[in-house]
């Protein structure tokens, strides 16, 4: 009995021993030895699924980083990456087929890195290590902070002005990296993979430092993981003759309503721009549902949509009406979901509310024909044998007055009735989470879409 004992507590050392080897082969990257300067750090990032390995189990240490890559990894960091997306970026090289767009979109409603003075957020350049310092003082606790700390640097000279006082405080931190020398900082160097692990896991380590605002309130690991949306359809919607574009997506996650489609809605009551000033909201909605040609519910009957007037050009001289410019910023549906919705009037070029230019002339030419014309046929009887020939003398003369009265007095202000339509070109992709769907079905009918497999998804 001893032997056996003995032999099955050799099979169990081994078993385990075997269990142990192979745990940290599991954890071994090919490219990454043992005695690599930032080997404890990228195991860090790796283990807990901040930065992605390649393909071949390989970390690529000396990969350059992308600004839109930090921001993934970054949000990550600080356990923002499944927050819900409120509001969408406005950069002009960024939309819903970026690459990234979900980090974009989060970073930029944090507040977390910024983009270019040119209005774009160039996701595909390589970030550099001035920038990251930067950031990392940007997201951290406000401190008193010496730059005669960059003396100990041999080029600190190099860092650009903009970054002398971020960069004192992220070395003060100990949120930088300057590997191999230490007493080199390459702040214009565009920022690698093995770089970017040891910023990570410093700032890991010392959240504390973090602004509230800036990191989750709870670990990110209790957050469900987001899951992959991909594309079922494109379908199509009313185009009014007007729209440049009439698509909707529809994936397994949303409705996306593509910039540039348009849509018919009315005032909710009487408008009169003389009783309006700008940044007066002014209320619209969806006299009936929006459904693509393919039968799929989009924007339920009632839904409403608020505008701001933006600009408000009062009438002037020789018939200048009023012109009322709206920016619709939100749609509200009948169960209370809210959505970014930008658009603009679409009822000519300029894109807002005005009455037809010919309006006023018009009504003062009508107006001085009658006038006219009475005039010179007042008389009555047989003695007025010629008041034929005045009546057709008086409405051409009295006409004439009225239309040159008609140019040349002030224009006339803007009213629509409750209920009266315009049409809006959207300005911004829309997205429609589909949980609406579902809470709107108790007051609409709804089609269900045929979706078939597609041939190629996306991940955000």
């Amino acid at each position: 009995m001893n032997i056996r004992k003995s032999l099955a507590t050799v099979f169990l050392t081994f078993t385990l021993l075997l269990s142990s080897i192979s745990f940290v082969f599991a954890k071994d990257y090919s490219d990454i030895p043992d005695d690599y300067w930032a080997a404890a750090e990228i195991e860090d990032v790796v283990t807990k699924k901040i930065v992605p390995l390649y393909g071949d189990n390989t970390y690529r240490p000396l990969e350059k980083v992308t600004r839109v890559d930090w921001t993934g990894w970054l949000l990550k960091a600080l356990g923002l990456s499944q927050a819900p997306i409120t509001s969408e970026p406005m950069y002009s090289d960024v939309n819903m087929s970026t690459y990234g767009y979900s980090d974009i979109a989060r970073s930029d409603q944090f507040g977390l890195i910024y983009g270019y003075t040119d209005g774009e957020f160039k996701p595909q350049r390589f970030i550099t290590k001035v920038e990251t310092a930067s950031i990392m003082s940007h997201i951290t606790k406000d401190t008193e902070v010496d730059t005669n700390i960059l003396n100990q640097f041999a080029d600190s000279k190099e860092i650009p002005g903009w970054g002398i006082i971020p960069f004192s405080k992220a070395i003060k931190y100990n949120l930088y990296v300057n590997y191999p020398l230490d007493t080199e900082l390459n702040p214009n160097r565009e920022l690698n993979r093995a770089e970017a692990a040891v910023l990570l896991a410093r700032l890991m380590r010392a959240l504390n430092l973090v602004e509230p605002e800036f990191k989750a309130a709870e670990p990110e690991e209790q957050v469900p993981e987001e899951p992959k949306e991909y594309i079922l359809s494109t379908e199509h919607l009313e185009n009014y003759g007007k729209a440049v574009v009439d698509r909707v997506q529809i994936t397994n996650l949303r409705r996306i309503i593509l910039a540039k489609n348009v849509f018919k809605v009315a005032f909710v009551e009487p408008f009169n721009s003389t009783k309006h000033q700008i940044g007066d909201v002014i209320p619209f909605y969806f006299k009936k549902n929006v459904v693509t040609k393919e039968g799929t519910l989009i924007i339920p009957e009632g839904t409403k949509l608020y505008a701001t007037i933006a600009e408000l050009h009062e009438k002037d001289w020789i018939n200048k009406n009023t012109k009322v410019y709206l920016h619709f910023e939100k749609m509200v549906f009948p169960n209370g979901n809210e959505y970014p919705f930008i658009a603009r009037v679409l009822n000519d070029k300029e894109g807002v509310l005005v009455e037809n230019y010919w309006l006023k002339p018009l009504e003062y030419t009508v107006a001085g024909a009658a006038i006219g014309g009475a005039a010179i046929g007042l008389p009555v009887g047989e003695a007025n044998h010629r008041s034929g020939d005045g009546m057709a003398i008086g409405f051409p003369a009295g006409a004439g007055a009225g239309l040159i009265a008609g140019f040349l007095t002030p224009g006339v202000n803007f009213k629509a009735r409750a209920d009266e339509e315009v049409l809006v070109e959207l300005k911004v992709d829309c997205s429609l989470y589909n949980d609406y769907v579902q809470q709107t079905t108790t007051t609409t009918t709804t089609t269900t879409t045929t979706t078939t497999t597609p041939s190629a998804g996306y991940e955000e």
